[in-house]
């Protein structure tokens, strides 16, 4: 096998909790991440003369896909030369997760590529040194995430649709949380939702971000009204935005609701199918007060 093209899906932070900014620079999260298979990029690694990653907009030791073989490196040695070759359908800045995933999916290739045998723990490790999100792309699926998110726990989840969409234009991750810490700390929240309203997305769905990115994108608000009067059930920002998440339960709802926004809005309807494995959640070191 000299080439293997993965998929790299988008993810969406059902729960995002974060926590005032630490000594080391870092605020403390603890979210629940799902991935979204049906909005995904594509990544293919294959042998080469020299190392190059080739994505549009971002190529070369820019990307994150770069620092993952690097990262690859100082974990296993000196690798042979592999070239990357990212598609995007996740756009950047939108709070999905799009470069995380291409890191993730470069790592789980060229570990498969070149017969590494490192396991999901090992991968996530070396993820970790990538950025936040990495290692919940190797692993995929539903997870709660805690630390700078290299903390992971397997979560349970209830399937649902969501129709994504943002207004023109993205937010840089650094910006969004330097207007969080210009704010009055988000209220205490019971940070682990009860079984009865897991099942009930609306019930429990929060992110701190939200307030922060709404001062920095005013039309985050308009998307939000959008999404409510298209029948959403619930919106949700993505992430650290610009990306807004509208909540449906059936799939078919979602695209009905597409068609009634405006398209230059729409970012696409997905589905996530569902998670039962849970383990023990990890807890959101809060630090002290503000």
């Amino acid at each position: 096998m000299d080439r293997l093209t993965l998929a790299a899906p988008a993810k969406l932070n059902l729960r995002l909790l974060v926590g005032p900014l630490g000594e080391d620079g870092y605020h403390p999260v603890r979210t629940l991440m799902v991935a979204l298979p049906d909005l995904a990029d594509t990544v293919t690694v294959e042998g080469a003369a020299e190392r190059s990653v080739a994505c549009e907009g971002i190529d070369g030791p820019a990307n994150l896909a770069w620092h993952a073989l690097e990262a690859l490196e100082r974990r296993v040695g000196a690798l042979p030369p592999l070239a990357v070759r990212i598609v995007k359908r996740i756009p950047a800045q939108s709070g999905l997760g799009g470069g995380s995933s291409d890191a993730a999916a470069t790592l789980v290739a060229a570990d498969r590529l070149l017969g590494l045998g490192l396991g999901t723990n090992d991968l996530e490790a070396v993820a970790a040194e990538v950025g936040s999100d990495v290692p919940f792309f190797v692993r995929g699926g539903a997870s709660w995430a805690a630390g700078r998110g290299e903390v992971l726990a397997p979560a349970a989840a209830p399937p649902f649709a969501a129709l994504l969409a943002r207004p023109a234009g993205g937010l840089a991750t650094a910006a969004v949380y330097a207007a969080f810490d210009r704010m009055r700390p988000p209220d205490p929240a019971d940070d682990t939702p009860a079984p009865e309203r897991s099942r009930d997305l609306p019930g429990w769905t929060r992110n701190d971000l939200w307030q922060a990115a709404l001062a920095l994108r005013p039309g985050l608000g308009r998307v939000a009204r959008a999404l409510r009067a298209a029948g959403a059930r619930e919106t949700l920002l993505c992430g650290s935005g610009s990306a807004v998440a509208g909540l449906f339960e059936e799939l078919a709802d979602a695209r009905d609701a597409a068609a009634r926004l405006d398209p230059r809005l729409v970012l696409g309807a997905v589905a996530f199918p569902g998670a039962s494995a849970a383990g023990p959640a990890p807890r959101l070191d809060r630090g002290p007060a503000r």
